[in-house]
């Protein structure tokens, strides 16, 4: 069944169902916008990601991993903040010619996702284009006076990522066919990259601790190191020894004759948080969360810079959309 063959009203009624007030939805689906409610005493925040085809996706993937990925990305930009996700609107611009039944696999990935995280879609748009782009805004809300941001970083802090890196990269090799798709580690490196886990409690508590900054890595860890540098105006000295790289990224790394450490250095869409701590924090929340790792720290200067061996090497930065 194509898009065409329903018309707008019919996909929305496919894709959204009947949605009721529940959890703080005071007005869901059918009326021109969605009322809900906010938590007293704490302030919104709020973010919007989107994913076009042939530049985020290969139209090959499966819809569910699309959508899943999709809204992940934007509770990531949420959990950077310190805060938690509540409420999201999806925009969909599809050919008339798409079939219904991938579309209807987007939204479960949605859906799946939000609900993990609890949070939940509200409504949204749709429109006619010839390439599929999908778009999520989502409010979030923080607690007031403990928002993280890039700015917030200060020379003599730790810095510190949620848990291990380059697992992304390595699901990507696979979603390209580089790799051998019986290979021990393929099928959970590609579960990696299209359903990636995003530190929500750990980002939330952070910022009820206290620590003032954090990026999600989005775009690769030299790239967000370098944003809090420049944000900050400090240095970030990265240690090769202390990088906790995925054995997903291990394995097919060297399986492609590549270096694992770029896959943990370069490596985008992990959707981990790096964040920069107090050391007088480190014990509490490392009791809490183990699998947080410190992997360097803040230095005078602006540099990004990294140790091997006692020699310094200075980072580039990885991918932008215009670049």
């Amino acid at each position: 069944m194509k898009v065409r063959d329903i018309g707008e009203f019919g996909l929305i009624t496919r894709l959204m169902g009947e949605e009721t007030a529940r959890d703080g939805v005071v007005v869901a689906t059918g009326d021109d916008a969605a009322v809900v409610e906010v938590t007293t005493g704490l302030r919104a925040v709020f973010t919007c990601d989107c994913m076009v085809e042939d530049v985020h996706f290969l139209r090959s993937a499966a819809g569910y991993d699309v959508g899943y990925k999709l809204m992940a990305s934007n509770i990531s930009d949420i959990a950077a903040m310190g805060g938690r996700p509540r409420y999201a609107v999806v925009t969909l611009v599809v050919s008339p010619e798409e079939s219904v039944a991938w579309l209807e696999d987007v939204y479960a990935g949605l859906k799946a996702c939000a609900a993990q995280y609890g949070c939940h879609v509200v409504g949204g748009d749709t429109s006619r284009g010839q390439q599929a782009v999908l778009s999520v805004a989502l409010l979030g809300e923080v607690w007031p006076g403990h928002e993280m941001r890039r700015s917030g970083a200060q020379v003599g802090d730790l810095v510190c990522v949620s848990g291990p890196l380059g697992a992304s990269h390595a699901g990507l090799q696979v979603e390209l066919k580089r790799v051998d798709l019986k290979s021990v580690y393929a099928s959970q490196a590609r579960r990696r990259h299209f359903r990636p886990v995003v530190p929500v409690d750990l980002a939330f508590a952070l910022g009820k601790l206290g620590c003032r900054c954090a990026n999600d890595i989005s775009d690769g860890l030299v790239s967000e190191a370098r944003e809090i540098a420049r944000a900050s105006r400090v240095g970030v000295e990265l240690e090769s020894a202390l990088l906790p790289i995925a054995p997903e990224a291990q394995a097919i790394a060297q399986a492609l004759a590549e270096k694992p450490e770029d896959y943990a250095l370069y490596g985008g869409e992990e959707y981990a948080l790096l964040f920069c701590l107090s050391p007088t924090l480190l014990g509490e929340v490392c009791a809490r969360y183990p699998a947080v790792r410190v992997i360097g720290c803040v230095t005078a200067g602006e540099d990004v810079v990294l140790l091997r061996q006692g020699e310094r090497e200075r980072l580039n930065t990885a991918y932008t959309h215009f670049g």
